[in-house]
């Protein structure tokens, strides 16, 4: 996935991402709406074809390229868990 930067500065980040990755947006930004040094996080989707979904991220009191990193390793964390716990159900059910 390439993924653009398009502005950054000591609080503020914001990020380009590929048209039709938009679904990846709605639940980092929830998740980096109840980070306590988040100041805003929103996306933007603009128009399907001229323009690219992008992420805005303003911070206070941590780099926002750091919280980004510490966000999406949880997310990640997150949903590897429920990927091994659906696994573990899987088997349990008879086809």
């Amino acid at each position: 996935m390439e993924i653009r930067v398009v502005e950054r500065e000591s609080d503020q980040l914001r990020l380009e991402f590929p048209r039709g990755e938009e679904t990846l947006l709605i639940p980092l930004v929830e998740a980096l709406q109840q980070e306590e040094k988040v100041v805003e996080a929103r996306y933007f989707l603009g128009h399907p074809s001229l323009d690219r979904p992008s992420l805005y991220l303003r911070t206070k009191g941590e780099k926002p390229q750091q919280l980004l990193k510490r966000v999406l390793k949880d997310l990640a964390d997150s949903y590897g868990d429920l990927l091994q716990d659906f696994d573990k159900q899987a088997d349990k059910i008879k086809a």
